[in-house]
């Protein structure tokens, strides 16, 4: 090893004399060669004394781990080199004073050590590694011990990019931070004097000379003070402070450094607070050309409890609240942001917040949507971009797809609040895009702007309808008509023509399921707009091809976040099944649908989303989302930022949009929970609906109907595709039931009458596909049954059931104290040969305590 150690010095040093003699000037020392690395997580790794001599090694071009190689226990990965280090490389260091050992991105978190010193820690899978190395900690001409600790998720982790060291920049060099003493940027600014700090960090050994311009603005962004003082930068943190009584309860202020002897120049903002408005809900300036068969509940005048309300509470309070705002809005404040699509965080949790909050008025929520609208709408540029970008890295990647969700975010708490601020901001994204995009001279081509045949980016077609219908601008829908024009442009993803001739989502475009179905949306809008049949047909050619051939038992979609062909279902966690945008966005595709037609057909995907796949992908009991959501496996529910993690909850919080409604003006029950819905009727006739029952456990259903006035009205109850023995009485007196979809009853209603519905819910056994041939489920209602190992320990996974004559009945006392539910089955099943009980619940309360699911089952009686 020794010996090997020489060479490797020997070429090192080879290499130095030879760049150096030639006349280049350095520009960096590509480390390569092998690394030596460990599953073990031993800390002591990260010293220079540690023998590594028994690890295994991997050329630097070639780290990278796939499940296969990583072992089954554990997720860190001890990387170390030994690399020598010149003294040429002195006149480099000498430049800006540190050098910079560049790692690339890694998947996911690393702690950086250099000689036995942590030099770096990045916690984004998305980030180029770039950590600085001074003068007094590096060995020169003799070995140097570099040590990585990396942190990866159990599928794969990888070290992607160029190893070196080279001469550190000045904006490595420097740091910039903000706070205020006793304010944090979640309070409002109060009206006494604070102090501001800028925190200004001199990662080198060397006193440096600098410009503070500070400037304090309002929410209106108007400069109400202004400061600037020549500076020293010692080396460390250095402190410049300016007190401030601000008259506004939301501050910006913005901190411009300038290094003449580095030719630097930096800009930091800090936002503080936020202003308690009054909200007064905007209204649309153009109705819908289309006709609204469906008009949804409004969500202030609903209340759902049971088992869903349940879920919705838990959406709120385990999920909403806990959005660490602050991490979303960094990179608009400051940009770039953590990771490239990090900008489409902050509008999703506005749309769910403020649905959420509608439901019900819940003041610490709306402190927090008020908060994160009026600061995202304080980092808007000047010329309405809006982004996480920096200015030569704008329009690329997933810069479009972020602005989007400003849109949808913005226009939500616009509709919620009629703050005039965010239909601004809105418009200058709005007429930003029209002027950046088009096919004009000097317009960029918008497929080019986004990933997957350009189908990230043209989904901003989604909420430019809707901007067009707040704003009344035709130029908002005259964008519309360009995207959807660039379908069939060079490179384009042909979204209506192919699924006009061919009607199958696999073979449209490259059949990525979330960006497509995002576009499916915007089209079924645009038609909405324009009463123009051409947006509706491919869509409607999508709904049907993705219901009868791509959806699985649960109400989602996808594997591998693509279309698959025909009844290929995989449903296990290496399948990546239904990602949680997906199963959101197929939520939004199926209630616009249901707004066009108010038919059934799209309630029942609409529940059949949310009491399984929907609800399942959110843990009850934590909040936390999972990326994937499996039929057969784990839920791998995890905490931190992902774009399902912010999409999950926005479908969740517009379930009271298509619980109840009316249907061509007539007050309709569609989902039987428990709790309260009000309506107006005939004009003036208000009409509350109070419905009692524990449903989904059993089918007795309890409506009691309280108009403000006696009056004669029509009132539709939804017959669930599922239900058996379906009854109906109004005051005792039966009903006659003869509808397949929803029943009638019209007549004079007065306070007090009470309709009774009652219906059973018989378990039904679905079939396991190609995917799972000779597996069975099943399905009780409109809940998909499952087995938890968790809560079956003794027991394998394995086992079979005979599909025609199995018992099934509920039980009471099989659930652990803080389940999240109250359903719990039992069914005879034969395991290791013998017959034996398990314990079955309903999939979206499975694996909430970490249980293994399994929802296909084996079947010993297929006939």
């Amino acid at each position: 090893m020794q010996a090997q150690m020489k060479i490797s010095y020997f070429k090192t040093a080879l290499f130095f004399i030879l760049l150096f003699s030639s006349g280049n000037l350095f520009a960096q020392l590509p480390i390569n060669g092998k690394w030596a690395y460990s599953f073990e997580d031993d800390k002591s790794s990260a010293l220079p004394s540690f023998d590594d001599t028994k690890w295994k090694t991997k050329e630097s071009k070639d780290l990278k781990w796939e499940k296969t190689d990583l072992p089954a226990k554990g997720n860190v990965i001890w990387i170390r080199k030994t690399v020598v280090i010149p003294s040429s490389l002195k006149k480099e260091l000498d430049k800006t004073g540190a050098l910079v050992f560049y790692l690339g991105r890694i998947k996911q978190e690393d702690k950086t050590y250099f000689n036995g010193k942590l030099v770096g820690e990045t916690t984004s899978g998305d980030l180029k590694r770039a950590y600085i190395l001074n003068d007094k900690d590096i060995i020169w001409d003799k070995p140097n011990t570099f040590a990585v600790r990396i942190t990866h998720w159990g599928d794969r982790s990888t070290v992607d990019g160029e190893i070196a060291l080279m001469a550190a920049k000045p904006a490595q060099i420097f740091e910039i931070k903000a706070n205020a003493e006793g304010v944090t940027n979640k309070q409002q600014v109060n009206n006494k004097k604070t102090v501001y700090n800028a925190i200004i960090k001199n990662n080198v050994n060397r006193k440096v000379a600098a410009n503070l311009l500070t400037n304090f603005y309002d929410l209106n962004n108007k400069k109400i003070k202004t400061e600037s003082k020549n500076i020293t930068l010692k080396p460390g943190d250095n402190i410049f402070s300016i007190p401030f009584q601000s008259p506004s309860k939301f501050l910006k202020t913005q901190y411009s450094l300038s290094i003449p002897v580095y030719s630097y120049h930096k800009i930091w903002n800090a936002e503080y607070g936020y202003i308690d408005i009054s909200y007064k809900a905007a209204q649309p300036k153009l109705a819908y050309k289309a006709k609204e068969t469906f008009t949804p509940a409004l969500l202030g005048k609903q209340t759902i409890n049971g088992w869903l309300g349940q879920r919705l509470n838990a959406n709120k309070e385990q999920r909403l609240y806990k959005v660490d705002e602050t991490a979303l809005l960094a990179g608009f404040i400051n940009k770039p942001g953590a990771h490239p699509w990090i900008g489409e965080h902050v509008g999703k949790f506005l749309e769910a917040a403020c649905n959420s909050y509608q439901n019900n008025k819940d003041p610490l929520l709306k402190i927090k949507i008020d908060r994160t609208a009026q600061q995202l709408i304080a980092s808007q540029l000047n010329d309405g971009y809006l982004g996480t970008y920096d200015t030569s890295s704008q329009w690329t990647s997933w810069d479009v797809w972020s602005h989007k969700y400003d849109l949808v975010g913005l226009l939500s708490y616009y509709e919620l609040s009629g703050y005039e601020p965010a239909l601004a901001a809105s418009q200058k994204i709005g007429d930003l895009l029209s002027k950046r995009f088009g096919d004009k001279p000097g317009q960029l081509d918008i497929i080019k702007a986004g990933a997957h045949v350009g189908m990230a980016a043209t989904s901003v077609i989604d909420p430019m309808t809707d901007l067009y219908r707040f704003s009344g601008k035709k130029e908002y829908l005259d964008f519309c008509y360009y995207i959807t024009k660039s379908y069939n442009g060079k490179n384009g993803p042909r979204i209506i023509a192919t699924l006009d001739s061919i009607g199958r989502v696999d073979k449209t475009a490259n059949a990525k399921a979330y960006e497509m179905m995002s576009n499916l949306v915007g089209l079924v809008k645009l038609y909405r707009v324009t009463n123009d049949e051409q947006f509706l047909k491919p869509v409607l050619a999508a709904w049907k091809d993705i219901t009868q051939k791509r959806l699985y038992i649960t109400g989602t979609t996808s594997s591998f976040e693509h279309f698959q062909d025909d009844y290929l279902l995989p449903a296990s966690n290496k399948d990546n099944m239904g990602e949680g945008c997906v199963t959101t966005t197929w939520l939004q595709l199926n209630f616009q649908l249901l707004s066009i037609f108010g038919k059934m057909e799209y309630v029942d995907e609409l529940e059949r989303s949310v009491y399984n796949h929907l609800t399942g992908a959110e843990n009850p009991q934590t909040g936390c989302v999972s990326y994937y959501t499996p039929l057969m496996g784990t839920k791998p529910y995890r905490c931190v930022i992902t774009c399902c993690m912010s999409s999950v909850p926005r479908g969740i919080a517009m379930i009271p949009l298509f619980t109840n409604g009316k249907i061509n003006g007539s007050p309709s029950i569609l989902f039987y929970q428990p709790g309260v819905y009000k309506t107006v009727i005939n004009g003036n006739t208000s009409v509350e609906f109070t419905t009692k029952t524990t449903f989904p456990e059993n089918g007795d259903v309890t409506i009691e109907v309280n108009p403000s006035v006696s009056g004669k009205f029509e009132v539709l109850l939804r017959k669930p595709y599922w239900a058996a023995d379906y009854k109906l009485s109004v005051n005792g007196v039966s009903q006659p039931v003869t509808a397949t979809e929803t029943e009638s009853i019209n007549r004079v209603w007065k306070k007090g009458d009470k309709i009774n519905v009652n219906f059973s819910l018989p378990v039904k056994v679905l079939d396991g596909g190609i995917s799972y041939p000779g597996s069975i489920a099943f399905q009780r209602g409109p809940q998909i049954l499952v087995f938890d190992k968790m809560l079956n320990p003794n027991l394998p996974v394995e086992f079979s059931v005979q599909n025609n004559a199995f018992e099934m009945q509920q039980i009471f006392d099989a659930l652990p104290a803080k389940w999240v539910g109250t359903q719990a089955y039992q069914v005879k099943v034969v395991a290791d040969g013998k017959p034996t009980n398990i314990i079955l619940v309903p999939y979206a309360d499975a694996s909430q305590t970490g249980g293994d699911v399994t929802t296909w089952i084996k079947s010993n009686n297929l006939k």
